[in-house]
């Protein structure tokens, strides 16, 4: 009788785990896409919930974040965007999973906008507080400065000093510094001209709400501005 009833239990143990697992992360995706379509009813934004485009083409040419294929999945879409005109700005949000290779998966949690002036040419900020943050598996230019401001380590990147232009000034990274130190969690930017985006730093990082969406893409404007 045992020998049946072992493996049976086995079985329903393995059935049971599995559909738990699917059951959470699918709980967990539904949780992130509400997240995205009340911040745009709250604004009046237009939500959707796979890419028609817009986002691949505002995101096209930033490192990781406008990266669409991947060797094992093939193509991939970014979800919940959300776009339209916020705070005067041309603003656009979305979600966007990539995977490097096996078992080395990054989802990001954007904020963007088109400002009315060049920010710089091409250029990433980052926001370091341990050395282990400042590696990266997908930003592609070098280290032209770091500068330690309050808690952060400040790493800018480029292909050189005029692609980063005015985000190499002193005061423009200890304002920069100064707004991310306002937040819960630790952001990271990138500009492309008139274009910028901040998205959450840490890999494991998540957008559980509403205000935390709101507090990322007040960043990017005030980076923006900055």
């Amino acid at each position: 009788m045992n020998d049946v009833l072992i493996p049976l239990g086995l079985l329903l143990f393995i059935v049971f785990f599995v559909y738990a697992i699917i059951h959470t992360t699918r709980k967990q995706r539904m949780s992130k896409a509400t997240v995205f379509r009340d911040f745009a009813k709250k604004n009046g934004l237009r939500y959707q919930e796979v890419d028609d485009g817009k986002a691949q083409g505002f995101a096209r040419d930033f490192d990781g974040i406008g990266r669409f294929s991947s060797p094992s999945l093939g193509q991939v879409i970014p979800k919940d965007v959300v776009d339209g005109k916020l705070n005067i700005s041309e603003a656009i949000f979305f979600r966007h999973s990539i995977r490097f290779s096996e078992g080395l998966a990054r989802e990001w949690f954007v904020a963007g906008l088109t400002s009315d002036r060049t920010i710089a040419e091409r250029c990433a900020v980052q926001f370091c507080r341990g050395l282990a943050e400042k590696g990266t598996m997908y930003l592609q230019d070098p280290v032209v400065k770091e500068r330690k401001i309050g808690p952060f380590n400040l790493v800018v990147r480029a292909a050189g000093p005029s692609s980063a232009a005015k985000m190499l000034d002193e005061n423009v990274l200890k304002q920069l510094a100064d707004l991310a130190g306002r937040l819960s969690f630790r952001p990271e930017i990138q500009v492309r001209g008139k274009r910028i985006v901040a998205y959450l730093a840490d890999r494991n990082a998540t957008v559980d709400d509403v205000e935390t969406l709101e507090k990322l893409f007040e960043f990017t404007k005030n980076a923006a501005s900055v």
